[in-house]
């Protein structure tokens, strides 16, 4: 096997084309993380976005995307943004993590969403955790039926339904918006969240709106945004910004109407789309790793996610693995309520390191 690299807006037509086929034969990579237009889109915000091309007799039989940080330490594309990482290629590869690094030029690479199943990182993996689906029938019965907590979500849907619609309007969902505005409320309405909650705001950063930028410009059968949103009489109560591919939808951005809040209209709106989607040609709405409640309450099956780093640095590596543990041990023992206020702090300062400002490559696509 050969490894050479490149940037995901140098790949050729062909290049595009093998990764496109070997994303659609490969089930576990049906996301839109999968896709090439979504790296690309990601190399067209950053100037740090890399693949690297396995190859066999000068065939490509997979890419591995990545971003290079200082010191030569790859990340997922787009960061924390990526709700999934994985190697792309067909079902069965098998290759050396560590050899593919080499190939690189990186001396690590941190995962912390990532999809595995030939396990191929195994070696390198600290923990795993659920990854939250919806699998979509024919419809919201289907749905309600198929549920443990089917009867009291059926019930909570129809009371929450009725007192919106008496007191403030009918509702309507809109499954694909692509007016701009209504996009920017979305992303308004998410910046106040990330206030309330104390999150750190993704948005104060240009090359994630350079990002959305890019993605709003991509609309073709394989990938693009989807906008859905609810309305309440005239009223929008909430938005949901998500990508697509093909019959895979992730929710990635979902915000509400904080006026509305007393009709928990962001829980309808997951109503309304479980039930609008299948009629859509839609099987699966993805919703990441996350602690979010309503992944929970929604959810009717998962995959495993797993989080870890492949570093060639032995030094490094020891230190790593030691931190790991130390934190495991304080996570369960009394010492984790006094040990939430540094953490949290070293959370926002690696949230800056990572999303912190880099110049626009300033590309175009592949056609």
């Amino acid at each position: 096997m050969q490894i050479r690299t490149t940037t995901p807006l140098q790949l050729t037509s062909d290049e595009i084309g093998a990764w496109t086929t070997m994303q659609r034969a490969n089930p576990m990579l049906a996301s839109p993380y999968f896709c090439a237009e979504f790296t690309q889109a990601t190399a067209l915000a950053r100037h740090d976005v890399e693949v690297a091309v396995l190859e066999i007799g000068g065939r490509p039989v997979g890419f591995f995307p990545y971003q290079r940080s200082r010191w030569n330490v790859g990340r997922s594309v787009a960061g924390r943004l990526s709700d999934f990482q994985a190697m792309i290629c067909y079902p069965g590869l098998q290759y050396d993590p560590a050899a593919v690094l080499r190939g690189c030029g990186l001396s690590a690479w941190h995962f912390d969403h990532l999809l595995d199943p030939q396990r191929n990182f195994q070696d390198f993996v600290w923990r795993d955790a659920d990854s939250p689906h919806i699998v979509l029938g024919t419809g919201i019965e289907d749905y309600f039926e198929g549920q443990k907590n089917g009867k009291s979500l059926r019930s909570e849907y129809g009371q929450r339904k009725r007192k919106i619609e008496r007191e403030v309007g009918p509702l309507r969902l809109e499954t694909d918006v692509t007016d701009r505005s209504i996009i920017a409320t979305c992303f308004r309405w998410k910046v106040e969240q990330y206030l309330r909650t104390g999150t750190p705001n993704v948005f104060a950063y240009r090359w994630v709106l350079d990002l959305f930028d890019a993605i709003l410009s991509l609309r073709n059968d394989n990938f693009s945004s989807m906008v859905s949103v609810l309305y309440a009489g005239s009223t929008i109560a909430a938005v949901n910004f998500c990508l697509r591919s093909r019959d895979i939808l992730h929710a990635w951005f979902p915000a509400y109407n904080m006026d509305l809040a007393r009709y928990s209209p962001g829980t309808l709106q997951w109503f309304e789309m479980i039930d609008a989607l299948p009629k859509l040609g839609f099987r699966r709405i993805d919703l990441g790793k996350g602690p979010e409640q309503f992944k929970r309450r929604f959810m009717n099956g998962a995959v495993r996610v797993a989080e870890g780093t492949v570093d060639l640095r032995p030094m490094q590596l020891l230190f790593r693995r030691v931190w790991q543990r130390a934190r495991d041990r304080i996570r369960d023992s009394r010492l984790y309520g006094p040990a939430r206020t540094p953490a949290a702090f070293l959370y926002r300062l690696n949230h800056w390191l990572e999303h912190r400002y880099v110049r626009s490559s300033r590309g175009t696509l592949t056609k």
